[in-house]
């Protein structure tokens, strides 16, 4: 493996940590405090914590912290969702590479010294799951939008919507403004865009884990059909504004 002291040397670019929060008051202190001792303090780095509209005790948690370790830390009062509260975070988070993990405990912090060591010659590096540990019907639906994406935009990226990934500062601006589709695939849009767009896109395996704390709400049996509708409308206007995308690629 690359020497570490090596990626983090006199010159290299600075980094900033991207971190969600939604209701996560029983994970997200012991979340935090991993990150902070496996890639905040080798990096001199801040953590951007992107608080949503909880209801439950996280930002006491997080107040709590702010004291102790290196957090900036947004709030909103109105539920912006995952997708509008990360790209919040994203555009305010200050650094030349932004390091973004959800906070469920699902992802291993020390995976992203595995992607930064891809960071050259890429503009994005994203986290490929191994042995997924979610329900049955997550993997399954996973898989289809996954086919669905590849026949429709012709990429094979492996896993578009994974929520752990490096991104240059620079080219999220312009990535961002573009994405607007897909509510409940926010990293998968952002991602079938920066590539249409050229955007030097690599993958790397990581760890994947049960979540630390309770279940997510949103992929509920009751709701799929609904969020199936919504899905395959995204994807048919995201595929409309195909050849827009293509016309004005990012130079690299």
């Amino acid at each position: 493996m690359t020497d570490r002291a090596a990626l983090v040397s006199a010159g290299a670019p600075r980094f900033a940590i991207v971190v969600p929060a939604h209701n996560e008051g029983p994970t997200i202190e012991a979340v935090l405090r991993d990150y902070t001792t496996e890639v905040a303090a080798k990096l001199g780095s801040e953590i951007l914590v992107c608080e949503d509209g909880s209801t439950d005790n996280t930002r006491d948690v997080l107040a709590r912290l702010s004291g102790e370790l290196p957090l900036r830390v947004v709030t909103s009062e109105a539920r912006l969702g995952y997708g509008g509260g990360v790209k919040r975070g994203l555009l305010l988070a200050d650094g030349d590479i932004l390091f973004f993990s959800d906070s469920d405990g699902q992802y291993d912090p020390r995976d992203f010294w595995h992607l930064r060591e891809r960071m050259d010659g890429a503009d994005m590096v994203i986290g490929v799951k191994t042995q997924r540990q979610e329900a049955p019907h997550r993997i399954v639906l996973s898989k289809g939008f996954h086919l669905l994406v590849k026949l429709l935009f012709g990429i094979r990226l492996r896993d578009i919507d994974c929520g752990f990934r490096l991104i240059r500062k620079e080219i999220l601006e312009d990535v961002l403004r573009e994405v607007h589709d897909l509510p409940y695939s926010f990293w998968a849009e952002l991602t079938i865009v920066a590539s249409l767009k050229g955007i030097r896109i690599a993958e790397v395996p990581v760890s994947h884990h049960s979540r630390l704390y309770g279940n997510t709400t949103i992929y509920q049996p009751r709701r799929l059909p609904g969020i199936l509708l919504l899905q395959m409308r995204g994807l048919l206007r995201l595929r409309r504004r195909r050849r827009s995308l293509l016309a004005h690629p990012r130079r690299t």
